[in-house]
């Protein structure tokens, strides 16, 4: 019996591609996509797929994921992320610098990160450096070791080991990236004024959720956003300049007019900036804390135009999990909580359920901002990202019309808890597929 000539055939799919949606065939072959056709013929293929009334989608890339492993795998490590991650329809993750013992601020902390991806990992990943005022000489041997980009906190990030950058330092850094041809990530909200609305509430004997919605009004981030554009927009020689976790529309907008100066300063929002209220949070309490805070429904509103305007270049999950007690202390001390939504396995499905099932906006436009956008922004386009000719076959099949909801014996994480908990979601995942294998099966 002769051997087949390709490796695998995904037949009968509606194929979301970049700017349509398009009845295909796909040939996979050693990993990549070999072909892209209409009607094709079944012998030639050692397995086929029939993906008859599914969505077939590249593998999503998350540019925003908190692995915290090496040393904090009891909040989440490579291989419960992973797993969650591909079950969500994600084959490629980019993890944040910190939370993980050590953080990546140095080639050491990089070299065991490494490690430890390459040998837990079933998904494909890349990392994000640190840049901290304790790191500057550093910077250049982390990106000489491959990191996508660097993150900094432009507030108190909670960890002595990941100080906030002032902005001597911020000015500073963006030199630093035109230098060495990389990109700066912010969590932009102020300092200052979170310290003391914190402090104020706190003497004021405040525990409740509220409180913490107190905390950081929509100006600490405002404020923020802002003078990070002023001071990209008059430093020479600044180089790409990226907001994270971006919860104001206000905010996409000033990012929005500066770059249409300036090409290089991008933006990223989360899922639960476009489906969690700050009444949710007051309802569902510490699963929910997170910052910036929840904002209110007639802010996601306009969060959701400014994605219909195409203003948000990716989103992300901003998946920052950690041990269930570590969330449960906060229920009578809200700022015990840790702060960080688990959110990497209902990405795809929220942001289908409430952007194109309820909302109407085309798929092409919302799965482009979890695939091609954020490959091309880390330079992993065109392998990552799209599906054509000579991409890794890293691919998705959803069902549109199948709805699940979200518990915690359907949870792959490490700590089983989701503000999205009894959630019933549009678009379940039933296989994801890296560079021509399947890694997931629902």
């Amino acid at each position: 019996m002769s051997a087949k000539k390709y490796d695998m055939l995904i037949k009968n799919g509606l194929v979301v591609m970049e700017y349509n949606v398009v009845k295909l065939d796909i040939i996979i072959n050693g990993g990549k996509v070999a072909g892209l056709l209409t009607d094709t013929d079944d012998e030639d293929f050692e397995q086929i797929i029939n993906a008859e009334g599914l969505l077939v989608l590249p593998g999503l890339v998350d540019s925003h994921v908190h692995i915290n492993e090496p040393g904090n795998e009891e909040w989440e490590g490579f291989t419960t992320g992973s797993r969650s991650a591909a079950a969500g329809g994600i084959t490629t993750i980019i993890d944040m610098p910190l939370n993980s013992i050590p953080c990546t601020l140095s080639k050491e902390a990089l070299k065991l990160k490494i490690e430890a991806g390459e040998k837990n990992s079933i998904v494909d990943f890349a990392l994000w450096g640190g840049a901290t005022p304790d790191n500057f000489d550093n910077l250049e041997e982390l990106n000489s070791g491959s990191v996508a980009a660097f993150k900094s906190f432009l507030c108190n990030s909670g960890l002595d080991e990941f100080k906030g950058i002032n902005d001597g330092e911020l000015i500073e850094l963006l030199v630093r990236m035109k230098e060495m041809g990389s990109m700066l990530g912010v969590h932009a909200e102020n300092e200052s004024m979170v310290h003391f609305l914190t402090e104020k509430l706190k003497r004021d004997g405040r525990l409740d959720r509220k409180a913490f919605l107190e905390s950081r009004p929509p100006e600490v981030e405002e404020e923020a956003v802002n003078r990070a554009l002023f001071l990209k927009k008059n430093v020479s020689g600044a180089g790409r300049l990226h907001f994270l976790h971006t919860s104001l529309a206000s905010n996409i907008e000033a990012i929005y007019q500066a770059k249409l100066i300036n090409s290089d300063i991008t933006v990223e929002t989360c899922p639960h900036y476009l489906s969690l209220s700050d009444n949710d949070f007051i309802s569902i309490g510490p699963y929910a804390k997170c910052a910036p805070a929840l904002r209110s429904t007639e802010e996601i509103e306009k969060m959701w135009e400014c994605i219909k305007n195409g203003m948000i270049d990716v989103i992300g999950s901003d998946h920052s999990p950690s041990k269930i007690e570590d969330k449960d202390r906060g229920n009578s001390n809200i700022w015990k909580a840790w702060g960080g939504i688990s959110g990497i396995q209902t990405m795809l499905s929220t942001i289908f359920t409430e952007g194109t099932k309820k909302r109407g906006i085309s798929l092409p436009l919302l799965i482009s901002m979890m695939t091609s956008a954020p490959a091309k922004l880390f330079g992993l386009y065109p392998d990552k990202g799209v599906i054509q000719l000579h991409s890794d076959a890293d691919i998705v099949l959803m069902d549109p019309g199948r709805k699940w909801t979200v518990t915690k014996e359907n949870l792959y994480s490490k700590n089983k808890h989701s503000p999205f908990l009894g959630k019933e979601l549009y678009g379940v995942v039933t296989m994801t597929i890296l560079r021509g294998k399947i890694i997931y099966r629902n």
